[in-house]
């Protein structure tokens, strides 16, 4: 077997042990919906015709190709784009171009081909063949290759002592299990080392967090990748001038089969602080509170346990993942810890104090971050990341995470279907927390990828620096790393860090550890570029971003060409760009009637102010370097007369079948059709009389995930056209 072969079938085992980790699949149930024409089509689509490829950077390639037809009469489906080695992806039919950054390597060669499927499950013959070589990655002065590795570093930073860092990575063997290996760099000697730290027994142990306590001592943090039996190991480090070797001091488990573990750190006492969260899909306490736990070793190395530590909620979620940061406040020596838990609006605090040898719970607070409080700074409501960072030169806390300011980038029609492809991103901010507990914020305006681990450092002087992927609203990517510092009060224009190497074809909001590891001290990144090995980044040797010249997209989502419009109604648009949008502006005819500067863009437009007929809209929208991109124009026909006749909106429930049954703790495609006279603006889906979203577009569907109870849900979908009217349907389905 080549090694590129080797290499693939590593990943997807990889892609598997990552996906359990993260619980970003499920398993989409849809219903057999269709005409007799799609059950007995049989005829399938035409091949696609004049694919072309280019290697546009070290890790992307931009895929073109020309649409395919169906005669069968069930319509096309899909595009399924397939690689020489071995990994294919699946997007919606409406696409026929597709930039591939999934896993893709640099310096290599790669072929490609693509089929269309339709509905009714037939498949075309393949395109026409295109071979492509993508070129090596650009090195940068502070770039420094650590070694070959299979996914991307573990833990939440790296840790130093002194002069000393310890990178933590991970290298598959020969029996498809992976290694655990530390990299050891010190910079007053210019010396480094790599060596084994554990092998892979019948188990994975995913290292979530670890400190070093001296030159000579590691202490790691590490869990099951499936969830449970917390451990924390002590290592000796052996050797000179610099350790070559470790060696398996102790070990103290932790929690149990429902733990997963969090956060690590080292006090200024000398004693150690470990923490873990109860979770885990299908996991849910029946109040919906948090069960969180809290080892602590003294210095003289007595272990006492403090869980669980319950924490009720303030609000209601649905899911029991999280993302944990602890830190030493600098100000009074106190211990924090921060908790976000997914599809809750609010950031969890812990408040400790050390005494007498032990760890004294102090307080807690549900809600000490949350957007009812604290406005646009509040949590995203997903899953952000977090980042906390003891910084003396402010005598306070950092703590960065994503906010709810976000804004969906991208649902692919096969989203839990043929593919995972939901891109969202998000503003972040840093909260600047004193010793008594109040805060200040410092928003960092550019989006980011919405729940991917990001890394920020904290320097000497006060400088910030925050390192972390966007999502490119051209080629819906987000394999590119960038990094920027706050000093003077100011945010440095982005500089491109380099490429990432994962998968990108699956739900953004994959979780830690690992992706961009940051040095909490230093300017100093860490990550898995794409020549699949680990590389370290000094951000003071970046140089800036290139030029923008990218114009952004625009396009309106309602009303549709051709639609009979009258009264007041909503213009829906969507805007998007490779580094932000600044501004957007709604043109009738050509003239300027609206504007906006922050999604989501909607526009009240008066037809009353125009003559009947037909009128042209189109979406203009502008970027910080002044590119400007215009959308299509859409041709609608304004008929004020016929405004007071009765509405013909009606709407109907497709997905899932009234009184079906649906699989507990599953996604599941809620989906609908309206229909009217006049332009559907929106469907809204509701679940036992809460909002679960809104789709603009059809065909109307948004996914549910359904809960872990047993027993029966009511579904409603509610329509809206453009005179303000609405029409609605529920049914009712079983858990079970």
């Amino acid at each position: 077997m080549d090694d590129s072969r080797r290499g693939a079938q590593g990943v997807v085992r990889l892609l598997s042990l990552v996906s359990r980790r993260a619980s970003i699949f499920a398993i989409l149930i849809v219903g057999t919906i269709g005409t007799a024409a799609q059950t007995t089509d049989q005829t399938p689509p035409s091949a696609p015709i004049g694919l072309t490829a280019t290697a546009s950077s070290c890790g992307q390639v931009d895929l073109s190709w020309s649409a395919s037809t169906d005669t069968g009469g069930s319509g096309l489906k899909a595009y399924v784009i397939q690689r020489s080695d071995w990994i294919k992806t699946s997007i919606g039919a409406a696409r026929t171009t597709f930039s591939d950054t999934n896993y893709v390597k640099s310096s290599s060669t790669l072929t490609y081909t693509v089929i269309a499927q339709d509905n009714a499950g037939n498949k075309s013959a393949a395109s026409n063949s295109v071979t492509v070589t993508t070129p090596p990655c650009p090195t940068s002065i502070g770039e420094r290759v650590v070694d070959e590795a299979s996914i991307e570093p573990l833990g939440k930073s790296a840790t130093a002592y002194g002069s000393l860092t310890a990178l933590i990575y991970a290298k598959q063997n020969l029996s498809s299990t992976l290694d655990t290996w530390l990299y050891l760099s010190d910079s007053a000697t210019g010396q480094n080392s790599k060596f084994m730290l554990h092998t892979s027994p019948g188990y994975r142990q995913i290292e979530s967090d670890y400190v070093l306590t001296s030159g000579t001592e590691l202490w790691t943090l590490s869990y099951l990748p499936d969830g449970g039996n917390v451990l924390v190991s002590q290592y000796r480090l052996d050797g000179s001038p610099i350790p070559t070797s470790a060696t398996l001091v102790s070990t103290q488990p932790l929690g149990d089969s429902q733990s997963h573990a969090k956060a690590l750190i080292r006090l200024k006492s000398g004693g150690l602080v470990a923490a873990w969260n109860q979770e885990g899909w299908g996991y849910f306490e029946s109040d919906n509170s948090v069960h969180m736990g809290f080892a602590y070793r003294s210095p003289s190395g007595a272990w006492s346990v403090q869980f669980p530590i319950v924490i009720a909620p303030s609000a209601v979620g649905n899911a029991t993942n999280s993302q944990t940061a602890m830190v030493q406040h600098p100000g009074d020596g106190s211990i924090w810890a921060f908790s976000k838990r997914d599809s809750f609006e609010e950031m969890i605090a812990v408040h400790f104090t050390e005494a007498s040898g032990n760890l004294v719970l102090d307080w807690t607070k549900n809600d000490y971050i949350s957007s009812a409080a604290d406005g646009s700074n509040g949590p995203q409501s997903e899953f952000p990341f977090l980042n906390a960072v003891a910084d003396p030169t402010r005598n306070a806390i950092l703590l960065s995470y994503q906010t709810n300011q976000y804004r969906m980038v991208f649902i692919d029609p096969l989203y839990f279907d043929m593919n995972g492809i939901f891109l969202k991103d998000a503003t972040a901010t840093v909260a600047q927390i004193s010793a008594d507990g109040s805060k200040a914020f410092i928003p960092f305006p550019t989006y980011l990828e919405r729940g991917v681990q990001f890394a920020m450092s904290v320097l000497a002087d006060g400088t910030i620096w925050l390192t972390y992927q966007p999502i490119n609203g051209q080629t819906l990517t987000w394999n590119e790393v960038y990094s920027s510092q706050y000093s003077g009060n100011n945010w440095s224009t982005p500089s491109l860090v380099s490429f990432n190497y994962n998968n990108y074809n699956q739900p953004s909001g994959l979780r830690d550890p690992g992706y961009i590891i940051g040095n909490a001290d230093q300017a100093q990144v860490a990550f898995l570029a794409p020549d699949q090995k680990v590389h370290t980044f000094a951000l003071t040797n970046l140089g800036p971003a290139p030029p923008d010249t990218t114009p952004p997209a625009a396009s309106i989502t309602s009303p549709a060409i051709g639609a009979t419009v009258s009264g007041t109604l909503s213009v829906l648009a969507t805007a998007s760009d490779n580094v932000g949008i600044t501004g957007v502006q709604l043109l009738v005819d050509g003239t300027a009637v609206g504007s906006g500067s922050a999604p989501p863009y909607n526009f009240s437009w008066n037809t009353t102010t125009l003559a009947n007929g037909i009128h042209a809209l189109q979406i203009r929208a502008y970027d910080a370097a002044g590119n400007t991109g215009l959308s299509q124009l859409v041709s609608v026909n304004v008929s004020n007369q016929t405004s007071s006749s009765p509405s013909n909106l009606s709407v109907a429930i497709l997905n899932p079948a009234n009184g079906s049954s649906v699989p507990r703790n599953q996604k599941v495609t809620v989906s609908a059709t309206a229909t009217d006279t006049i332009a559907v603006t929106k469907v809204e889906f509701y679940i036992n009389n809460s909002l679960l979203g809104a789709s603009t577009t059809a065909p109307y569907a948004y996914p549910w995930k359904v809960p872990a109870k047993r027993g029966q849900y009511k579904i409603q979908a509610k329509a809206y056209d453009a005179a303000g009217k609405s029409a609605a349907q529920a049914i009712t389905v079983t858990a079970q």
